[in-house]
């Protein structure tokens, strides 16, 4: 079995912005009775707040979200990602799930052994298996579809950095054997930037206004950002 290290320099070649495998455009979740759960740190905040009032509008599916701010999978002590999901699948049974997460997590690896450092490649690896651990954990629990967000570009050359080392994981994960049927990888960078790997913090309408579609901090989308993002959704996976 491929190591994540093998993994990652096989997808190295990957520079973003990222794309979705041309595959995933196939692969839709279907339309269920049951919620249809949005879960993340807070980059979800407003997105998932966008894709409750999105679905509800639209009367596909019920939607549900759960965001927390300054969380991540680095610290399980400040938050543990692992229990919050197991309590929202049992709370609510849901078979597609959309996640967002990594924007917090440029820091040491807290583990039971000590820190792991922040950019080396164990860092690499024990990211790999938290992400990996999430992964799993829905799809062993009654999730179908997962539709994991890639990070959009960011404003600071640092975090960007950090973005395209996260993104690189998720995208590793998402293409193994175990992975790839369940997991659709969807890529915020295409919907946000005017110019591919190029931070943008505003769109031009059809109409030729202005749209704010990141938040002045140079991280985090803006309400329009946000809805730009769930209609792309609703398009791709819930036509």
């Amino acid at each position: 079995m491929k190591t994540l290290c093998t993994l990652l320099l096989t997808t190295a070649v990957l520079a973003l912005p990222l794309t979705a495998p041309a595959a995933d455009e196939q692969k839709k979740p279907p339309k269920l009775e049951t919620p249809v759960l949005w879960i993340g740190d807070s980059m979800m905040r407003i997105l998932g707040n966008q894709a409750e009032k999105g679905f509800e509008k639209k009367e596909i599916t019920p939607c549900v979200s759960f965001s927390s701010l300054g969380s991540g999978l680095v610290r399980p002590s400040v938050f543990d990602w692992n229990a919050k999901i197991a309590e929202l699948l049992e709370q609510h049974h849901p078979k597609t799930v959309f996640i967002a997460i990594g924007t917090n997590d440029e820091q040491n690896i807290e583990t039971e052994q000590g820190y792991v450092i922040y950019g080396s490649p164990e860092w690499d690896n024990a990211y790999g298996q938290r992400v990996n651990a999430i992964m799993n954990q829905l799809l062993e629990n009654g999730v179908e579809n997962i539709v994991w967000f890639l990070l959009p570009s960011m404003k600071a050359e640092s975090t960007q950095e950090h973005v395209n080392r996260v993104n690189r994981i998720i995208t590793a994960l998402a293409m193994t054997e175990d992975h790839r049927e369940k997991v659709r990888l969807f890529p915020m960078e295409a919907i946000l930037s005017r110019k591919p790997g190029k931070y943008s913090g505003f769109l031009m309408s059809p109409s030729g206004e202005a749209i704010s579609v990141r938040d002045p901090d140079g991280v985090h989308l803006t309400r329009a950002g946000a809805t730009l993002i769930v209609n792309a959704v609703l398009k791709t996976y819930f036509r």
